[in-house]
């Protein structure tokens, strides 16, 4: 019988992270999860209820029915990655491939002069930006991202609608669209309106990857999937990267720095695997709430995570001393 215990946390963000949640404190719990076998892992559970999550309390009444949601079956799956490689004394880093991450900007208030440099100077080459609150303003930011020569991604969440969609694309300066390598989730899924975005700019997927028909698709409306390997099926979406021709990019799912790091893990393992498929990932989310002694385990060398130290996904003293609950069956 699989045992399986959780420890709560809450992490409080800098600032609002995007244009559907602001800056109140985020709940989750840390999973371990020991199999009969006699393996041990730990993984993360941070739903986003804003993005069409079950709440963590439906999560975790539904596990305690012995059901899993498609987050924690994830969860289960990461533990099962950490568990072996603990087992073995190894590290999820280890054998891995360096791969760069995008800079993570959810508010303009950032933007003080000299900032962009900067961040060329520490080595990042691409910024992802969290638009569809004030487009105007969005789009005049934009043209100083592309003046300094950085990739831009833009992550809309889903919140406009085509015509807002392709009206902010058309007032873009035409010095700003060379620069886009693409849009994250424009508006809500729908194969022929983003047909029709995907003739401005290339398009992503991610919070609307659930949504898609793929039995049905003759081409794919989309030029890339965000695998977000705490809530979607790795081998999956990789599968459907082959099959359409797409490219993908790993990024954690703004959640705890477990989940960090085992999104971190997973995206150099498959830029190792399958190389140009792999675009540069978003892995570096922990930076937008207050450090605590997890995220503090957490080291980077500019747009790089460096492995955290430990077995599986690391943190081994951290996690040993959590007040673990055993999560009781119904």
């Amino acid at each position: 019988m699989i045992q399986i215990s959780y420890s709560p946390y809450s992490l409080k963000p800098v600032q609002a992270l995007n244009a559907v949640a602001g800056a109140s404190p985020r709940e989750g719990v840390l999973l371990k999860i020991e199999w009969d076998d006699g393996m041990k892992g730990y993984a993360d559970l941070h739903p986003w209820p804003e993005l069409g999550d079950l709440s963590l309390e439906e999560q975790m009444s539904e596990l305690r029915r012995g059901r899993m949601s498609p987050q924690i079956e994830q969860s289960f799956w990461l533990a099962r990655r950490d568990a072996l490689a603990r087992h073995e004394k190894k590290s999820l880093f280890d054998g891995t491939e360096k791969l760069k991450n995008n800079f993570l900007l959810t508010n303009f208030n950032s933007l003080k002069p000299g900032f962009l440099d900067e961040l060329k100077r520490d080595g990042y080459t691409s910024l992802k930006i969290k638009v569809g609150r004030n487009l105007q303003e969005e789009a005049d930011v934009l043209t100083h991202v592309a003046a300094a020569g950085l990739k831009i991604r833009l992550d809309f969440n889903a919140v406009a609608t085509w015509q807002i969609f392709e009206r902010f694309m058309r007032s873009l300066p035409t010095t700003v669209k060379p620069s886009i390598e693409y849009v994250e989730d424009p508006f809500p899924f729908d194969v022929t309106s983003w047909n029709e975005a995907k003739k401005l700019v290339k398009i992503a997927i991610d919070n609307q990857y659930d949504k898609v028909p793929w039995q049905i698709l003759r081409t794919a409306p989309f030029d890339v999937i965000v695998i977000k390997p705490a809530k979607m099926d790795v081998d999956k979406a990789i599968e459907r990267c082959r099959q359409w021709n797409l490219k993908a990019t790993v990024t954690s799912y703004m959640d705890h720095a477990v989940g960090v790091a085992h999104a971190a893990a997973v995206a150099m393992e498959l830029k190792k695997k399958h190389g140009e498929m792999i675009l540069e990932a978003g892995c570096l989310t922990h930076r937008h709430y207050n450090m605590d002694s997890f995220s503090a385990e957490i080291n980077t060398q500019g747009p790089y995570l460096l492995r955290i130290k430990g077995h599986g996904v690391g943190f081994d003293k951290l996690l040993k001393e959590l007040p673990w609950h055993q999560l009781k069956r119904n």
